[in-house]
This record gives structure tokens, sequence and C-alpha cells, in this order.
């Protein structure tokens, strides 16, 4: 695991054709390839451990901002379905839990009560702000069994979404709701109103409607349904949801290429997704620490080789600086433990000078 952790570092692929080569010399790449493949299906992985893990190397204690999402590619005609739970940290998730779809597409609420599930052996209810979703999201059950299980949320809705005065109903599409005239003006709806699903109690919630748009838009209102969150913060604190996109930007394309797997089987995936999510966790604390040295008084950031944008540079300084490390010729043993370190104690880590 730490060989084929410290290759992601060195390669930024999960391509098995190239970090195969890197984990042991062999005189074939196709035996390597298929050793990397055997250790990728037989090695046991307390997802579980890592996500408590990956939970405690955030700098900042609780409450926490969770984020849930999916993101989906193709290898060849075959979809790669992946739902995930990050803990936000600085306009960026940290991924914590994680689990494979057998097929592609949306989930549904037999998958969110999975993961919903997991949750509570990686990071305890009291210990969350809000979980924050986009529109995929919003079964009646599953935001019943968030309530059960006491965690607050802020949730996006359809705006055709029915949403009922009291428990008898009647219901309305959420949008009759508005009245709003103007961009960015916005509206809490009085007391508690009723989500209806296909079957159970309604679920009760508070609700807050924001234009974005115009009338000729797609989705001219935001429609959000709250539960022990503030309403007059609901707006703000649902623009986090976009941290998990940049998470996924930075497991992907813009840094470690998750897409380049040829890894198709659920359970096969979610391993290396585990392994990533560590490096990915390391790269980003020791990202802080650069640029914090390098702007103490909290103003700018280090700019990477990888890109020129502030959002998420911290991410790639440490990548940066752990290739560095990694790849010289000249061994480094001190700078390797030094950023060792914060897998033992984030915190004394980034207030050390």
């Amino acid at each position: 695991m730490a060989r084929f952790t410290s290759a992601l570092l060195r390669l930024t692929t999960t391509d098995l054709w190239e970090i195969a080569p890197a984990l042991k010399a062999a005189p074939k790449q196709k035996s390597n390839y298929r050793r990397i493949r055997r250790f990728l299906a037989e090695y046991e992985a307390d997802f579980a451990a890592l996500g408590r893990l990956l939970v405690h190397l955030l700098p900042q204690g609780p409450p926490h901002v969770v984020v849930i999402d999916r993101t989906e590619w193709h290898f060849g005609q075959t979809p790669v379905n992946v739902l995930t739970v990050g803990v936000g940290h600085d306009g960026m998730t940290i991924p914590v839990v994680w689990r494979a779809l057998p097929s592609g597409g949306g989930s549904g609420q037999a998958d969110h009560t999975d993961l919903l599930e997991q949750l509570p052996d990686v990071i305890d209810a009291s210990s969350i702000k809000a979980v924050l979703a986009d529109r995929e999201f919003i079964s009646a059950e599953w935001l019943r069994q968030m309530q059960r299980r006491e965690i607050p949320f802020c949730i996006r809705l359809r705006s055709d979404r029915q949403i009922g005065d009291s428990e008898e109903g009647p219901t309305l599409p959420a949008r009759m709701f508005a009245r709003l005239p103007n961009s960015g003006t916005e509206r809490v709806l009085e007391g508690e109103r009723y989500l209806f699903g296909r079957e159970g109690t309604p679920v009760p919630v508070r609700v807050v409607l924001r234009r974005i748009g115009s009338r000729e838009a797609e989705s001219p209102f935001l429609v959000l349904a709250t539960w022990t969150v503030d309403p007059g913060e609901a707006t703000r604190l649902y623009q986090r949801r976009w941290e998990i996109e940049s998470m996924f930007a930075a497991l992907k394309s813009r840094g470690f290429d998750l897409e380049a797997t040829d890894l198709t089987d659920p359970r096969r995936v979610e391993r290396p997704v585990g392994l990533l999510a560590l490096a990915f966790s390391w790269t980003r604390l020791v990202g802080d620490r650069r640029a914090q040295k390098d702007a103490p008084n909290g103003q700018g950031l280090l700019q990477s080789k990888h890109t020129g944008a502030e959002s998420g540079a911290c991410s790639f300084c440490g990548l940066d600086r752990l290739q560095s490390i990694l790849t010289t010729p000249e061994p480094q043993p001190q700078a390797f433990f030094k950023c060792l370190r914060v897998l033992r104690s984030p915190t004394a880590f980034l207030s050390c000078t």
C-alpha cells in the first residue's frame, strides 16, 4: 500500500500500466501489471478506519461541513460511477467515504441509504454542521433517515418539487412560492413546510428560495430544504457544495488522472480510490504548510506548476513538494519525514515554524 501511494504521488496517474513498473521490477511489464491487478483484487481494506484517519488529518475541528456528490466516467463503453462524501477544508473537500456503484447514471435512494449507514463509522453526527447535496439526493425517505440520525442538512430541491403547508397537504410546486422579481433576491418560507414521498410520513423542513437566473433560464431558482440549519445562512452555506467539485477536478484531469484507470469492477475501483484519497489528503496538508510559509499573514498562495489559479493551489503545491522529494536522485530523508509528520499530528505540523 505504501509503494502504491508513493507511485500515485510520483506519477500522478491511476493507469496501472504506468504504476506497475514503479512498484516492483520485473523482466516483463505484463507481469508487473498482473501483480498490481491481483493486489487490488485481494488486499483487505478497512475503509471506515481510513475514513476516520482522513477526518483526523483535518487541521480544523468540528463542526464539519459534509458534501455528498457523485462522479462518473467511462472506460470504453463501461461506466465507472463513484458516490463520495467529502469534508470541507478551506475551499476543497477531503474524501472520507466512497462507494462505487454497479451501473452508470444517477444514484437512487438505496445507494444513498448505504452511504448514510457508512457515515457514522467515520464521523459522528454531532460533529456535522450540515450535509450539503444537489438535486440527485432528495428522496423523502433519505431525508427522513437523516433526521432520525439527527444529521443537519441543506439539500437543493428541483423547482417542481411538491411542497405542502401541512402534513395533510395540499401541495404546490416549489417555484410557486418564489415570487422573487430580481436575480439575487431571496425568500425564507415562514414556518415548517412538508416534503412528501411515496410512503411514510411527510418530512418537515424549512424552505429557502433564491432567484439565480432570468425567467427564461432553465433553472431560475435555487430551492433549498434545510433541517436544523439557520435558514438565513442556507444559501451562503450551500455555496460550499462546490468544494467537492474542486476535489473531483483535483483527483481527475487536473491532478491524479483518476479516469485513466482501466478498473471497472466496483470493489476493485474502491481500493485505488481509497489510496488516492490518502495521497490527495497528504498533498493538501503539505501544501497548506507551504502556503503558510509563503504567506504567513494569509495573503496569497504559492503558485504551482500544475495550475496558476488560487483555487486548489495548496493541493498542487503539496504535490509538487512530495514529487520533488520522491523523485530526486539524491535521497532527502529529513524532508520526507518532515512531510510524514502530518500523518501523525496535522495540527502540530501546520503550526510548526
